[in-house]
């Protein structure tokens, strides 16, 4: 049988408190962005409704089956991502446009990642941090959503079809 050392735990616990502060550079105070009221009306909608698919028995029935859904592409001037559904959650990958490099002999730079965005689906806090975000992909999808209104039927439509919504903010 395998046995912690003496008073392991204790020390494990006691490491932490002798840091003073956090290393590196601190992070500047974000503006919210402002929108009008109907704005976030139609903004808490869409997520709200996003959301409501995601959490349906029949999204994860077909979750446990298969390894993603997709749901919407949004295509701008500057980013393009997909929005999907996985068994963790709501998933964004996206492709932002860094532009051209003098020092890489103008080459033209892009950043790619995916980012599980379930915390943005939330009532209050998740709509208060996409306001605040500084991230330029989470912002193609909040112009997004702030100027269209998806319809709930529309997205039932494109999974049952395999296919995805398309949008664009260009």
């Amino acid at each position: 049988m395998v046995k912690a050392p003496e008073k392991f735990l204790d020390k494990y616990m006691s490491r932490g408190k002798g840091v003073v502060g956090k290393t590196g550079k601190k992070s500047s105070r974000v503006q919210m962005r402002k929108i009008s009221d109907e704005e976030l009306a139609r903004l808490k909608q869409n997520l709200q409704t996003v959301w409501g698919i995601y959490c349906t028995p029949e999204i994860k029935e077909i979750l446990s089956k298969k390894q993603d859904i997709k749901v919407l592409t949004i295509d701008g001037s500057k980013v393009c991502l997909n929005i999907g559904f996985m068994d963790k959650g709501i998933l964004m990958e996206y492709e932002v446009d860094m532009g051209d490099r003098k020092e890489l002999a103008g080459a033209r730079v892009y950043k790619q990642d995916k980012i599980i965005i379930n915390r943005y689906f939330t009532p209050e806090r998740g709509i208060e941090e996409l306001l605040k975000t500084t991230n330029d992909a989470l912002h193609a999808m909040v112009d997004v959503l702030i100027e269209r209104e998806l319809s709930e039927s529309d997205i039932w439509n494109a999974i049952e079809k395999g296919e995805q919504i398309h949008l664009s903010t260009i």
